[in-house]
């Protein structure tokens, strides 16, 4: 198990809010992401750093869940779709 921290952010792109940060024990980002939101997961090139935005918002105006990995080994199973 891997060990993220969560974190919720939202508001205008120049003036995030963070918010509700906790450490989360799961095997992936997505998963750890998934104790919060059900929202589309967007992971950074490797693997360490994920969200889950908002389906609803724009990149200007923001509502999100982030996940970085901070103990473990990152997703490299994870099947890419790109």
């Amino acid at each position: 198990m891997n060990t993220y921290r969560i974190r919720f952010i939202s508001g205008p792109q120049e003036a995030l809010r963070s918010e509700h940060e906790q450490s989360v024990t799961a095997p992936s980002l997505a998963e750890a992401l998934a104790t919060q939101c059900n929202w589309p997961v967007h992971y950074n090139m490797e693997q360490t750093w994920a969200w889950a935005k908002h389906p609803g918002t724009s990149l200007y105006d923001v509502t999100a869940w982030e996940a970085r990995l901070i103990a473990g080994k990152p997703d490299t199973h994870r099947n890419n779709t790109w």
